[in-house]
């Protein structure tokens, strides 16, 4: 007799979970690990709660999910707070960590290195199933930052393949709507960054065709920081290496940096 095993995790194992796949993410970057705080998560579900009750509601949609409305039922000071400082998405917690993680601008405060702590809360229900809150704002505090921060990192492997659904969108009208997985380099945001040229070529040599932002010219200067993003025009390779150079003039020196990352089988 055939028994199927179900496993259901509590809440604080989605937390959990969510939070070692954002700390894996940050280690490979170089960065030390963040922790949970409660009171963070308490706004971050409350967030949550409030977007499932009021799915539907024009003041919910797009970038409106990123505030609360005083007159809407479910509303609290705390959920409007992580509102503001958080990535929302729209499954699990866990698969949302990497899903932001193939965006741009989910990306950078995800991998900040002065962040601390973080707030980790979902709900489920609404049309997608899930709705998860990740706070990476309010838990910033003082350190030694470390300049610059790239993403994928020198020699890493098993990266992904495709850029994620982000909004707003980190590339121009795309007609397919395809892209490769953001290859992100992070300063300190007091650091000015100029001039910069930036490639990326496959294991043959060939350079492919990308769309590039920078701290001068950036997809979104709301949501970009400092940082140089390249995104491949078409989905990377599988199991192919990618080299990346970039230079440019970084606090008034001349700066430039190559290294190379490894795709996954899928």
């Amino acid at each position: 007799m055939a028994f199927l095993l179900l496993i259901i995790l509590a809440p604080q194992d989605y937390e959990k979970k969510a939070l070692e796949r954002i700390n894996t993410h940050r280690r490979l970057a170089g960065l030390d690990p963040v922790t949970l705080d409660s009171a963070l998560s308490k706004g971050c579900s409350a967030h949550a709660a409030y977007l499932v009750r009021n799915e539907g509601h024009p003041s919910t949609d797009g970038l409106g999910a990123h505030d609360e409305n005083p007159k809407l039922p479910g509303y609290s000071p705390e959920g409007k707070k992580a509102a503001g400082a958080s990535d929302i998405g729209y499954q699990d917690p866990v698969t949302s960590v990497d899903a932001w993680m193939s965006g741009l601008f989910h990306r950078v405060p995800i991998l900040d290195p002065l962040l601390k702590k973080v707030g980790v809360g979902y709900a489920k229900g609404g049309k997608w199933g899930w709705v998860s809150v990740l706070d990476v704002v309010s838990g910033r505090g003082p350190g030694k930052p470390r300049d610059p921060v790239l993403y994928p990192a020198p020699k890493q492997k098993d990266v992904p393949l495709t850029l994620g659904n982000e909004l707003p969108s980190p590339v121009p009208d795309d007609s397919d709507k395809r892209a490769g997985y953001p290859v992100t380099i992070t300063f300190r945001e007091e650091v000015m960054v100029k001039g910069v040229i930036a490639t990326m070529q496959d294991e043959t040599g060939k350079g492919l065709d990308v769309w590039l932002s920078t701290p001068e010219h950036p997809a979104d200067s709301r949501y970009q920081r400092n940082t140089i993003c390249l995104i491949a025009k078409d989905p990377l390779r599988a199991r192919t290496t990618y080299t990346i150079t970039a230079q440019g003039n970084v606090a008034g020196k001349r700066w430039t940096k190559t290294w190379t990352f490894t795709t996954g089988g899928r």
